[in-house]
């Protein structure tokens, strides 16, 4: 039955873990500038995700991702929200961009 919900309902599951994993990295920050630093890197492992799915990307995997964007947003103490989503976006843009033009490279492709 367990194993039937996480094939199903994948989705949901992840979002949130990576929810409450995205508050529980959000606390541990101990100023702005390692929140930024720690959201802009994981906007650039979204981007790694959306480049290496890019053929079969399902609508599920950027719920996954605005879950731990939410959960950062909740348990961020320091800085501005509307920097760390802008930082966000730009690492996930960013880094497409640099996997797309074969300017970083993984081992997996």
């Amino acid at each position: 039955m367990a194993g039937e919900f996480l094939f199903r309902d994948w989705a949901q599951f992840f979002f949130f873990v990576l929810m409450v994993a995205g508050i529980i990295i959000a606390l541990a920050a101990p100023s702005a500038v390692i929140s930024y630093m720690v959201i802009f890197i994981s906007g650039m492992m979204a981007g790694r995700v959306m480049y290496w799915r890019q053929k079969r990307f399902h609508f599920a995997y950027y719920i996954v991702m605005v879950g731990f964007l939410i959960g950062y947003l909740i348990g961020t103490y320091y800085g501005s929200r509307k920097v760390i989503v802008i930082l966000f976006a730009l690492g996930a843009f960013l880094s497409y961009y640099l996997y797309d033009k074969k300017l970083l490279r993984d081992t997996l492709f």
